[in-house]
């Protein structure tokens, strides 16, 4: 090999790794930014009519790119992806029942807890089994009674709906993983996308009247989609073959962190210090589960709540 061809080698193998880090925080801002702006929207849809119009206009761009129809999924994998349909549709509205409730930061950490439990429910070492423990007590420091945004105290039915988001994401990564084992990712989102955007077409229905009263609100809502399914879903794909997994799932744990963050910059959320302190507290447990992860352990990554 050559020098230049050495050096152009060595450049690539650089590059690869901050272009993977570029492309994953990327799609963390946008969806963070994505689920900020469907909150200035809900004073006029509503969180279940916002999130209508974000899976029927996600379904319908992420239709467009990747024309799942081409090729129809046999019985058994149409069984899968309805399950997979559903439980992205039941995450998505109760995440954003839970965000009309909760600061972003706490409706996104609440909601992590369904993927970071679940990577944690094969655990047998004691390294492993203490993190429990340190999840536990960053909930309760997210909920405590002091823990509270702008001297008010944290909606409980809010953090119920985020816990439901949190089962629902849980169940997402399950039956996505199913999927993407018949059929490649990018169709399996498609198709997911499409039946949770079914399953909410009573909603789009009683929406679709105030979108027309409201066309700017509508073209936000748009711009909304694209942000919170399309932009991520596509820069995260991309970052996927740039990165190892560990490093993968060691980025996507600062999600609740760019939440918080995002939710500070864009809506003003000011969160109390044992919210800080609790995000914090998942945010570690998060990344400390990806280290403890043994070489047979590691999957290829879930991409975020669609």
């Amino acid at each position: 090999m050559t020098t230049a061809a050495r050096s152009a080698a060595g450049d690539e193998q650089t590059q690869g790794p901050l272009a993977g880090i570029l492309l994953v925080v990327g799609g963390m801002v946008s969806f963070q930014v994505g689920g900020s702006f469907a909150k200035l929207l809900f004073p006029v849809f509503g969180p279940l009519g916002t999130v209508s119009l974000r899976l029927w206009i996600a379904a319908i761009v992420l239709g467009i790119l990747t024309r799942p129809w081409r090729a129809a999924p046999n019985r058994a994998t149409l069984k899968l992806v309805l399950w997979y349909g559903a439980s992205i549709g039941v995450m998505n509205m109760a995440f954003y029942l839970s965000l009309d409730r909760l600061p972003l930061g706490v409706a996104v950490a609440v909601e992590f807890l369904g993927p970071l439990i679940l990577s944690l429910s094969g655990a047998r070492r004691a390294r492993e089994l203490l993190l429990f423990p340190v999840i536990v007590g960053g909930l309760y420091l997210l909920l405590q009674p002091g823990a509270a945004l702008a001297g008010r105290p944290l909606d409980l039915l809010g953090v119920a709906y985020g816990l439901m988001a949190a089962a629902a994401w849980a169940a997402y990564i399950v039956t996505g993983g199913r999927v993407s084992r018949r059929i490649d990712a990018a169709r399996a989102t498609a198709l997911g996308q499409a039946v949770g955007a079914v399953l909410v077409t009573p909603l789009m229905a009683a929406t679709l009247p105030v979108a027309a009263r409201h066309p700017h609100a509508a073209l936000l809502a748009c711009f909304v989609a694209i942000l919170s399914s399309a932009l991520p879903y596509t820069l995260e794909m991309l970052a996927m073959k740039r990165l190892h997994p560990r490093q993968f799932g060691i980025l996507t744990s600062l999600d609740p962190a760019v939440a918080a963050i995002i939710g500070l910059a864009l809506l003003g959320e000011h969160l109390a210090p044992a919210q800080w302190a609790g995000i914090l507290c998942i945010v570690l447990s998060s990344i400390a589960g990806v280290l403890l992860q043994r070489p047979g352990q590691e999957t290829a990554p879930v991409l975020p709540e669609m």
